[in-house]
């Protein structure tokens, strides 16, 4: 099922490319809203195995209270038409490969912090704070970059583990 979603998810990015690309703006609500979905509960699911929420996440692709939130800041209606003729010949994901390198580096640090962690919860009964602030800064870098190749957002991420 999940891998369903994801494949939707990208099928839905790709033909988002072009609707950029033609109109010139953001995407239909139902598609913006769906590809945010699966970013967000991605992002959700990775919290909680990460251990930086008790609660298992819902699957839904927009809950209500649940403590790990996926929110955009990006609300213009237009959209640069050369980011989607980018995506479309997959430019983007190139000019995204440093941050993608940088996250993947950072999320096998957060996973070898977030194993100590399990043990540390084991023990104390609560996760240190610097544990929890590295992984969360690694999952919302990683959140700002796949929104970037997503077409969610014009604005290339910054190299910052900072909201």
């Amino acid at each position: 099922m999940v891998g369903l979603l994801g494949f939707a998810a990208f099928l839905a990015i790709w033909i988002g490319y072009f609707i950029v690309l033609f109109t010139g703006k953001r995407l239909p609500d139902g598609m913006h809203n769906f590809i945010s979905g699966v970013i967000g509960w991605s992002s959700r699911t990775y919290a909680w195995m990460f251990s930086l929420v008790d609660e298992y996440p819902p699957f839904e692709l927009e809950p209500v209270g649940y403590a790990a939130e996926w929110t955009e800041n990006d609300t213009k209606p237009e959209r640069n038409r050369l980011l989607g003729l980018a995506g479309i010949f997959g430019i983007k994901f190139f000019l995204a490969i440093p941050h993608l390198i940088v996250v993947g580096i950072l999320g096998f640090a957060a996973f070898i912090a977030a194993w100590v962690g399990f043990w540390i919860i084991l023990f104390t009964g609560s996760l240190p704070e610097g544990i929890h602030t590295f992984v969360e800064g690694m999952l919302r870098w990683g959140a700002r970059v796949y929104a970037w190749i997503a077409g969610l957002t014009d604005t290339y991420p910054p190299f910052s583990l900072e909201s």
